[in-house]
């Protein structure tokens, strides 16, 4: 019997869509490498800082300061720290720092005053005081008048606080005095009339009595608020005289550089690591290797910004390798002789070698493809070009660069040196397409439609080699290349280019039908210790073609 049930293969639960994440090992290990090579970015961050706060001791001087300390007496009978709580808010009022300001002259607003002033409650009856001040006398001066001031108003405010409940008492006291009065007069009436009056005189009498209990009592409270408030104005006195706190410019200055200097150091080190964790930019040989899914064969530190300078460009007479820059120039260009030499490696049949030949064309393409690095990949196809024509080799140029890199930099060498830039003009010629050079088609493979006239081709037909410098763009169709060269280097930039630009242009070079033998790379990080390769390295063993300045 036939089923008619559906039959669902089990999902492979091993496939991970995601890849697995970089080890916490590996991301301190890149972080901690991102830090040295851009350390130049955060020491001139904290470099910066501590010139901050070095301007700010002259921009903004630090100030001195007094301190002093009162001992403050309260009335009977009240809450300790509400008191001590009233008596803050009556060194914040503007009426205290207005005194002091006109006795003073000192030409600041009241609000400026009040910020100098420090409070500092020790216990509910002890206030410290700091006053600041630019010099250390002007801090004692202003310190000791704003004592002075200030007691002046506490007990001001203190007498009228008393003042009111004993002119509150002393009311009540005159209309109970009425009253009293008044009962008295009513008393002596009914004791006139004799016997039958004297019931109600007594009334009148207890009554009057108790009316003058209360005036007594009250009388008793007025006394006692008076002599309360005046033994807290009295009892209230400075028990640690005015006194300047030492103070060190040195120290202060030193101090913020300091604090400069380490909140740049924070603010720089945390900025090249967010950039680090964000950026989607690759750097390392490996990285590259495997987005290109080529080999990083050649590297150098050299990253060659902009145009280069005159020392860089060789010239007769100058020793080889006499410079740094100049080693990692000739090293990306003997990298790029072996790919000439190594021949296509997707081609069957022997190699070709293009340096003990004699006779014959081999007509050799090798195009150097720049990924945003046109100025240097025009020093490096120069240089090999100007090697290869020394031994005897007749190189035909290309050059398919946008802004015509590569016949810049022969017009430079031909200013630097008249006898290389005659040499560079009679044996190397730089042809450069009309029109758009992205888009010129070669004479390669019998295409229709040739960029190249009747002189140029016949020059091109006669070379051994063919060097082109191009630039890969992926919003371009580059179908054109095969027709130029059989051969693609990519030069990639250590930071400068993403992973998916760089596999990008790893599948339009092979959709045209170019071999990419392996790339190579400027800008490279001297803490890079990655392989560079698409595979793992064996154990023990390194690249023998791998070469970092």
């Amino acid at each position: 019997m036939m089923s008619v049930g559906w039959r669902i293969e089990e999902e492979d639960l091993d496939f991970d869509a995601g890849g697995s994440p970089r080890p916490l090992l590996s991301t301190w290990h890149y972080l901690r490498k991102t830090l040295r090579r851009r350390w130049r970015t955060w020491v001139g961050i904290a470099a910066l800082g501590a010139l901050l706060g070095m301007a700010s001791v002259v921009l903004v001087p630090p100030t001195s300061s007094a301190t002093v300390t009162l001992l403050l007496a309260h009335p009977s009978g009240t809450d300790p720290a509400q008191a001590m709580a009233t008596d803050v808010s009556f060194l914040n009022t503007r009426e205290v720092a207005t005194g002091v300001i006109h006795e003073l002259a000192l030409g600041i607003s009241a609000k400026e005053f009040e910020s100098e002033v420090v409070p500092e409650t020790i216990t509910d009856q002890v206030l410290r005081l700091t006053v600041s001040a630019p010099t250390e006398s002007e801090a004692v001066t202003r310190a000791r008048a704003l004592v002075k001031e200030y007691l002046s108003f506490r007990s001001e405010q203190l007498r009228s606080l008393s003042h009111g409940l004993v002119s509150g008492y002393q009311k009540r006291i005159v209309s109970l005095q009425h009253q009293v009065d008044i009962l008295t007069g009513q008393y002596n009436t009914l004791s006139e009339e004799g016997a039958g009056g004297k019931s109600h005189a007594s009334d009148i009498l207890a009554e009057r009595t108790q009316l003058n209990s209360q005036i007594t009592s009250m009388q008793q409270a007025i006394e006692e608020a008076t002599l309360q408030t005046d033994a807290a104005v009295v009892s209230t006195h400075v028990i640690d005289p005015v006194q300047a706190v030492p103070f060190s410019a040195k120290r202060a200055a030193v101090l913020r550089v300091l604090s400069g200097g380490v909140l740049g150091l924070a603010l720089g080190a945390g900025l090249v690591l967010f950039q680090a964790l964000t950026s989607e930019r690759v750097r390392r040989r490996q990285e590259v290797a495997l987005a290109l899914e080529v080999p990083v064969r050649y590297s150098v530190a050299w990253r060659g910004h902009g145009r280069a300078p005159r020392d860089w460009l060789p010239t007769r007479g100058r020793q080889r390798g006499g410079t740094p820059r100049q080693r990692d120039l000739d090293i990306l260009a003997h990298g790029l002789e072996t790919a000439l030499s190594a021949g296509s490696p997707s081609s069957p049949g022997p190699r070709r070698g293009i340096t003990g030949v004699s006779g014959g064309r081999n007509r050799t393409g090798l195009a150097l493809a720049a990924l945003g690095n046109a100025p240097v990949a025009a020093l490096v196809v120069s240089e090999l070009a100007l090697r290869l024509a020394q031994l005897g080799r007749s190189v035909f140029l290309v050059d398919l660069s946008e802004r015509g890199e590569l016949a810049e930099v022969a017009k430079r060498r031909g200013r630097e040196s008249r006898t290389d830039g005659e040499e560079y003009a009679t044996m190397m010629e730089v042809v450069r397409p009309a029109g758009s050079p992205a888009l010129a088609v070669g004479p390669r493979l019998g295409a229709p439609g040739s960029s190249l006239g009747g002189e140029h081709r016949a020059a091109w037909e006669s070379a051994d080699v063919t060097l082109a410098l191009v630039e890969v763009d992926p919003a371009l169709d580059v179908s054109t290349l095969r027709t130029w060269t059989d051969q693609i280097v990519p030069l990639v930039t250590a930071g400068t280019s993403t992973a998916e630009l760089l596999q990008t242009v790893a599948e339009l070079v092979r959709s045209s039908g170019v071999a990419m033998p392996f790339a190579m790379m400027v800008g490279t990080d001297p803490t890079d210790e990655s392989w560079g390769m698409t595979e793992a390295p064996p154990p023990g063993e390194q690249p023998a073609e791998q070469v970092q300045e």
